[in-house]
């Protein structure tokens, strides 16, 4: 399948499963459900940034017109996390790995290295949403809980669709 094509399918399937399933599922106040990152991290380790800067844009945009009644805060973050993955890939990863990499995942960096990566990616993109959502200090320990309620949950999330959706059998 041209690569193109899969990352405009993925596309299309994480964004009507995040507007239709996650948008409207309640659980409280401080969780927060946004595995759509899981979009950014699908891609391969060496896809150039400026290029997974653009999908992060049209993601968060069509994520910001078609579900929130507050325009930017999905682009913004995701731009952000975006402009950080490849910085974070070589982290994570040993020297002369990246090479031999394609796409992210538990058996490409390990459970362990993939986990901390996953939870990485999702501590910037969450810092950055609820930062701008808040915009004040003023209730900075309930942005702070919030913050991390909504990291804590995202990552099991994501982490479990990696395994289970997309993780390559052996």
């Amino acid at each position: 399948m041209n690569r193109s094509l899969k990352y405009a399918l993925h596309f299309l399937l994480i964004l009507a499963t995040q507007l239709l399933l996650f948008e409207h599922l309640d659980l409280g106040l401080y969780l927060y459900p946004m595995p759509y990152l899981i979009f950014l991290l699908l891609f391969p380790c060496t896809y150039p940034t400026a290029g997974l800067m653009l999908w992060a844009f049209a993601f968060g945009f069509f994520l910001d017109v078609l579900g929130g009644p507050t325009l930017g805060l999905h682009t913004s973050a995701c731009v952000t996390l975006a402009a950080l993955r490849n910085g974070l890939i070589k982290t994570v990863t040993v020297k002369g790995d990246l090479d031999s990499l394609t796409v992210p995942g538990f058996v490409q960096f390990g459970a362990l290295r993939y986990s901390f990566f996953v939870l990485l990616c999702v501590a910037i993109h969450h810092t950055a949403y609820f930062m701008l959502e808040a915009f004040s200090f003023l209730f900075f320990w309930h942005t702070l809980a919030r913050l991390t309620c909504s990291v804590l949950l995202n990552t099991l999330l994501i982490l479990l669709f990696q395994r289970t959706l997309f993780e390559q059998r052996r």
